[in-house]
């Protein structure tokens, strides 16, 4: 069973992998049009017409897919004060009550996602881009709320089979994380 844990974690990780990268170029995209389209604005009066729309667009569809990649990595803020004097007993606790929260959080995550979805797909599209604002509002609030609680099942699930601490808690105290002993 944990030769099976440990496949699957490898497939995520590929995942990750390519979300980060996705996520780390739809940034420097975004970045860039952000800076053309002041340039255009301020020094030309003439900005691009949706510009702002698709860098918004952009923006959103970046953070949802940035926050599974930081999930994953546990590079969220922790409370490192509490955390490196707590007992072994207690960073596991909190390691599982954090855990169940995400899972819950975006669970809800789906059907609100799905609704807000359906709600904005039959808006007439505004703002310059030639789709609706369902497609970057609540598509990926939807795709985001899908995969946290596929990530956070298997960190619960994963580190239930396998007591690795590393799965739960995969940075070091020389990076400045909490090492669960």
């Amino acid at each position: 069973m944990k030769s099976v844990i440990r496949k699957i974690e490898k497939g995520i990780n590929k995942f990750i992998n390519l979300l980060s990268i996705t996520a780390s170029w739809i940034i420097a995209l975004f970045m860039l049009l952000l800076f053309i389209q002041v340039v255009l604005r301020y020094l030309f009066n003439s900005p691009v017409y949706g510009l702002d729309e698709l860098v918004t667009a952009m923006m959103i569809w970046s953070m949802s897919i940035g926050w599974c990649t930081v999930y994953w990595a546990n590079e969220h803020a922790v409370i490192e004060a509490i955390m490196k004097k707590a007992p072994p007993f207690f960073k596991h606790f909190m390691y599982h009550v954090t855990n169940i929260i995400v899972l819950v959080t975006h669970a809800v995550f789906i059907p609100g996602g799905l609704l807000l979805f359906k709600m904005q797909n039959v808006m007439t599209p505004v703002g310059g881009l030639p789709f609706s604002k369902a497609w970057y509002y609540a598509l990926p609030i939807l795709l985001m709320g899908i995969i946290m609680v596929i990530l956070s099942a298997f960190k619960t699930i994963g580190y239930v089979i396998t007591g690795d601490d590393k799965m739960i808690a995969p940075v070091t105290e020389e990076e400045g994380g909490i090492i669960i002993d």
